[in-house]
């Protein structure tokens, strides 16, 4: 550990202290207890990580049979610590605590890497006093381990160009396993494949050796899906790739009556006939349907297409308190008052806007080192955001970019400040500090 990382440890240990105490008081003033009584997210991931914890599999939570409903890295990650510290929503809130609060030094060393010491101090800042991110401590929900994934990999893109060629290897290699991890908790994460190749480029590395070492990632996180894989060949009749929701999330956003965003005017995607067919064998028939259903809509009503395409970016960026929702199950009256709710919401809400604006203003001071390195961060925005035209629009899918956001707004800011340090001419000629 060299000298410039031992001084910024007292600072980060202070950081993670807020950022856990935070944390806690949040979940010991909301906590809630995901319900069978309906299907979301939140119940899936707790009844399949319940089987998995039983070493009885990856089953459908509701009818027990094999399935690739949902993407297994979350509903592993969380049976396996169901299985170590016993089954319950405080475990729950402990694992999201802990990878939330490792998101934390990782967001800090890509800022160390990219800009400077201040703005990886007030990146890592930002990340622990969030109010959307501590809001989705509480959830049983994928985003956390996502976000600690996905930022991981972000760090192992910025740190190949600098590295020697020993290390190079090893960190691709590292790269591709954690790529291939992310793809399994949320497919979004085959982004960085294509984010890792450009950033190579922009800082300066020569396109066959960025190509090369790109294949190679490639070629481990396909690697780490191979398991995968031929569990549901086996189990399901099919070489399911990730999830059986694949078809139905893209048909969501792209129909007669899509709205761009979740909201859908029919009750359900189109199911087939079930005749004969297995649970299994159902699951992936019915997510091909819905696939070339949603496939044939886009390419067939290409002018809809693009006003869906601006309704779907508005509501994925438009708001970052939908971890509220989440937490109350969409009901009102769930928090100590309306007041309070009101608060909780205007307070994310706030943040996030005021982050949006010191962001514009980073990207404009940093302008010039875009061309390098740095131009991760908003090709990741791009990346991200393009990636979910494809489907549906929703503020709970800008969750794992926020760390992008929250590095550039800490560049705003940190920049905003020396500006404001620097010292002014004044009438004489002499110059002062502001």
């Amino acid at each position: 550990m060299n000298a410039q990382i031992r001084r910024h440890l007292p600072a980060l240990g202070l950081i993670l202290l807020l950022g856990l105490a935070l944390r806690l008081l949040w979940i010991l003033y909301v906590h809630p207890d995901p319900a069978p009584s309906h299907l979301d997210d939140t119940v899936w991931y707790r009844g399949a990580a319940h089987f998995i914890a039983r070493g009885e599999g990856y089953l459908n939570p509701y009818v027990g049979t094999p399935t690739a409903g949902w993407p297994p890295g979350y509903p592993y990650f969380l049976g396996g610590i169901f299985r170590i510290f016993g089954e319950g929503t405080w475990q729950t809130y402990g694992g999201n605590i802990a990878v939330s609060l490792l998101t934390i030094p990782v967001v800090y060393a890509i800022g160390l890497r990219l800009f400077d010491r201040r703005t990886a101090l007030v990146g890592a800042a930002a990340m622990a006093i969030w109010p959307g991110q501590i809001y989705f401590t509480s959830l049983t929900l994928s985003e956390p381990l996502f976000t600690l994934l996905f930022s991981l990999a972000v760090l192992l893109i910025v740190l190949v160009p600098s590295a020697n060629a020993a290390w190079r290897g090893v960190l691709v290699l590292a790269l591709g396993l954690v790529i291939g991890a992310a793809t399994l908790t949320r497919g979004q994460a085959l982004v960085l494949a294509p984010v890792a190749l450009a950033a190579w480029m922009l800082a300066g590395m020569r396109w066959r050796p960025a190509v090369a070492w790109a294949l190679l990632a490639v070629f481990v996180a396909g690697v780490t899906l191979a398991p995968w894989v031929a569990r549901n060949q086996r189990e399901l009749g099919s070489p399911v790739l990730l999830a059986t929701n694949f078809g139905p999330n893209l048909w969501i956003g792209n129909h007669a009556g899509a709205t761009g965003r979740m909201a859908i005017a029919e009750r359900e995607p189109p199911q087939p006939e079930r005749g004969n067919l297995t649970q299994g064998e159902f699951e992936v028939k019915a997510d091909k349907l819905a696939l070339r259903k949603g496939l044939a809509y886009m390419f067939t009503h290409p002018t809809r297409e693009v006003r869906l395409a601006a309704t779907k970016v508005r509501a994925i960026y438009e708001a970052d308190s939908t971890a509220l929702d989440w937490n109350s199950g969409y009901q009102r009256g769930y928090y100590s008052s309306d007041d309070a709710e009101s608060s909780l919401r205007g307070l994310a809400n706030a943040f996030w806007f005021g982050a949006l604006i010191f962001a514009a203003v980073g990207v404009v001071a940093s302008r010039g080192r875009l061309r390098d390195l740095p131009g991760v961060l908003p090709l990741l925005v791009l990346g991200w955001t393009a990636t979910h035209i494809l489907f549906f629009g929703d503020p709970r899918f800008h969750y794992p970019i926020v760390f992008t956001f929250a590095l550039l707004g800490s560049r705003g800011l940190v920049v905003l400040f020396e500006a404001v340090r620097r010292p002014q001419p004044s009438l004489d000629g002499s110059y002062a500090t502001a």
